[in-house]
């Protein structure tokens, strides 16, 4: 049976929100909640959820929260059987704190165990990786450990996350060898080169990074939607309004929607289409992965016809 290989970041996940108005430099009374988190670690268990065989290669440190993470993943369907096991660096952790809207204001990330996702690693992992349908990575993985991903395994569509600003910048050498990019509008910024100030310019660093080599760019736009580009089309899908939870984990179900259509053989728009839905469920979620998070849950807001579409200037 063929399967997805994520390569990324998994993390534990503290997320602090203020139930009023947030104050920096003050204490704000909110709520602080830890769950399983990380963008390939999220990507992979929303593609277990949607019924994809998912192996997921990461880091864990031998502490109780890597026996915890594990143990979570595997049990939402997620094969962890290639992942590192460091003796030397903590299970990593991402802190965030967000606004009442949900929308985060300030995070620190401690993922230094995912530099033992290098090279030798994934040499040691070499077949897992070469019979996987699909590879997915995240930029947490460092500049050296990209570009053997994309050396080694020519010719398995690579969709990549760019995660941030800082760290989009290591796949920025491998570019010709992607075939999904799904960056947001800072992180299309700066690997295109093109200031981004409205559709006009979405559009022409989508054509920069296009003419890079990306065979597809799906620009996340928060919550103003997506616009994609590819050689045949573009343009914007705007979400339905609505309550959001939390933004955490919408871009990583955003991905696995991407993925996951592609194993289908949707269409390019269709395939977005069905990945902002997908986005839509995770953002009405608390959690980083959403408890409902399916192909019929996702489908069901297709079905409201309340994605618009706005054709590319």
């Amino acid at each position: 049976m063929s399967y997805v290989c994520v390569v990324g970041g998994a993390n534990v996940d503290i997320e602090g929100r203020v139930l009023k108005t947030l104050l920096p430099g003050d204490s704000d009374p909110g709520t602080v909640i830890r769950s399983p988190g990380g963008v390939g670690r999220n990507i992979a268990e929303n593609l277990a959820r949607l019924d994809v065989p998912t192996h997921l290669i990461t880091a864990l440190g031998r502490d109780d929260n890597g026996t915890w993470l594990h143990d979570l993943a595997t049990a939402s369907g997620v094969d962890l059987a290639n992942s590192v096991w460091s003796d030397s660096a903590p299970t990593a952790t991402y802190l965030s704190v967000l606004d009442s809207s949900g929308e985060m204001t300030v995070a620190v990330n401690d993922m230094d165990v995912v530099a033992s996702l290098d090279v030798a690693a994934l040499n040691a992992r070499r077949d897992t990786l070469e019979n996987a349908a699909a590879l997915v990575v995240d930029c947490n993985l460092a500049s050296e450990t990209l570009g053997h991903i994309t050396t080694a395994h020519t010719g398995i569509p690579l969709f990549v996350d760019p995660v941030s600003v800082t760290k989009a910048v290591r796949v920025a050498p491998h570019l010709a060898s992607v075939h999904t990019l799904k960056p947001n509008r800072a992180e299309a910024a700066m690997l295109s080169g093109v200031e981004i100030s409205g559709e006009r310019s979405l559009k022409t660093a989508a054509n920069a990074l296009l003419d890079a080599g990306v065979r597809h760019v799906v620009i996340s736009l928060a919550g103003d939607g997506v616009f994609f580009a590819n050689a045949e089309t573009s343009g914007t899908l705007t979400p339905p309004l609505q309550d959001i939870a939390s933004v955490t984990g919408a871009g990583d179900a955003l991905m696995a929607g991407l993925v996951h259509a592609h194993l289908a053989n949707l269409d390019f728009e269709d395939a977005v289409r069905f990945a902002l839905a997908a986005s839509v469920l995770s953002a009405a979620s608390e959690s980083p992965v959403a408890t409902d998070f399916s192909a019929e849950s996702i489908q069901r807001i297709i079905n409201n016809e309340t994605i618009i579409k706005e054709e590319a200037p």
